[in-house]
């Protein structure tokens, strides 16, 4: 089924489903997948359509986040799935988790079908996240879209641990999901370029919405320093903390003043391992943990900088926060990172996990460089986000599927 303008098409509410494996109503709700989620139902419901997310959860149930209609799904908790769960993780801690996200798929495609002979979707889009949309049934007039926000692969390589053996059962899943679907779309051009070369498959670009809460700011915690770099979201390698810690007393060096802010979950024991050589300097950084977000961008509206030099990303939704709050980013030059961020204009980039690199950046930015634009591209404008969507959809004005 494609897509193909006609000049016909009545420009009616539709029926969208959304399969995904976080969502901000439960605990899983703090991902980049349940923030796209988020916020793609809530433009669409706010333009009258009609958006169900179907999200694995703890307990069963239905409820309304606003005008959203949120269907929640348990993980399986088949004796066999969790037995063999059980003995998968003895040898992979990380990837032993694929047959009970599997079998939690199917659940969810029943869930999903079960709404549908209710009232039928017009598109269903599913996340690659744990491969949520294995079992989507093609159905006449309904159209499934697969959005990329990660690759197994190329994530687990940015850990210590790098790619296992159940990394690549996990990814093989994925792109047979991928081909299965009608419409196969990621927001950067990263990850488009890595699934359409390894993979051969016609990924296409449609980028994200920027954020419409970043203007309801709540008053930062009390005690924070005057003037700081900051450094949020999911902290750890991948999201180049590491990097960060190794940089800093490279840039103490020049900017004896020089302090930060770190917010997001991190474990004591990996804070304790980035602190140790920082020596009697330790208390220039402030550990915040994670913060609600409106708590949240007030921090970093406040920042000097945002710094976010991730060794592997998804065009990040820190950095487009931070944009959105006219905070320029020190990021990493890759990992779509570059996609978002225009060096010298918006922020200033380095080569990933490069510590001297990062510290001169932190540096230069710390004693005043001055930035002309900082702002996301203008694709992210919700609107724009919007129509992007419902035309890779298929079911913009002006077309109809053949």
């Amino acid at each position: 089924m494609t897509a193909t303008a006609t000049g016909t098409q009545s420009d009616r509410p539709r029926r969208f489903a959304f399969l995904t494996p976080e969502y901000p109503t439960e605990l899983t709700g703090e991902g980049g997948v349940s923030s796209y989620v988020h916020k793609m139902a809530h433009l669409l419901a706010s333009r009258g359509h009609d958006c169900t997310v179907f999200v694995v959860s703890r307990e069963p149930g239905t409820l309304w986040d606003g005008p959203v209609k949120v269907v929640r799904v348990p993980r399986s908790r088949a004796l066999p799935v969790r037995a063999l769960t059980w003995v998968l993780r003895r040898f992979d801690p990380f990837g032993g988790y694929v047959v009970s996200q599997v079998a939690t798929a199917r659940l969810l495609a029943a869930a999903l079908e079960a709404e549908h002979a209710m009232a039928p979707f017009d598109v269903v889009q599913s996340a690659n996240l744990q491969v949520v949309g294995l079992y989507v049934r093609r159905r006449e007039g309904r159209r499934h879209l697969v959005r990329i926000s990660t690759s197994r692969l190329l994530y687990d390589a940015s850990y210590s641990r790098g790619a296992t053996v159940l990394s690549r059962v996990l990814e093989l899943l994925d792109v047979r999901a991928q081909r299965r679907a009608d419409v196969t779309y990621a927001p950067s051009a990263f990850l488009q370029r890595y699934f359409s070369e390894r993979y051969g498959l016609p990924v296409k670009v449609v980028r994200p919405p920027m954020p419409t809460d970043v203007s309801t700011r709540a008053a930062p915690p009390p005690g924070l320093p005057e003037r700081y770099l900051v450094h949020y979201g999911m902290l750890g390698r991948r999201k180049g903390s590491d990097v960060i810690a190794e940089a800093l007393p490279l840039a103490w060096e020049r900017a004896p003043d020089l302090r930060m802010v770190w917010a997001g979950p991190l474990r004591e024991s990996a804070l304790k391992r980035y602190s140790a050589n920082w020596g009697e300097r330790v208390d220039q950084v402030t550990y915040l943990g994670p913060l609600d977000k409106p708590v949240l961008y007030g921090v970093v509206a406040g920042a000097v900088a945002s710094v976010l030099p991730s060794r592997m990303d998804n065009l990040p939704n820190t950095v487009i926060e931070s944009l959105s709050l006219g905070v320029p980013v020190i990021g990493s030059d890759g990992a779509s990172i570059d996609e978002l961020v225009a060096h010298g204009r918006s922020g200033l980039l380095v080569p990933i996990g490069d510590a001297a690199a990062l510290a001169d950046a932190m540096v230069a930015v710390w004693q005043g460089r001055s930035f002309e634009c900082v702002a996301p591209p203008d694709e992210m404008d919700p609107d724009r986000a919007v129509a992007a969507l419902l035309e890779v959809a298929g079911v913009a004005p002006g077309t109809r599927l053949v």
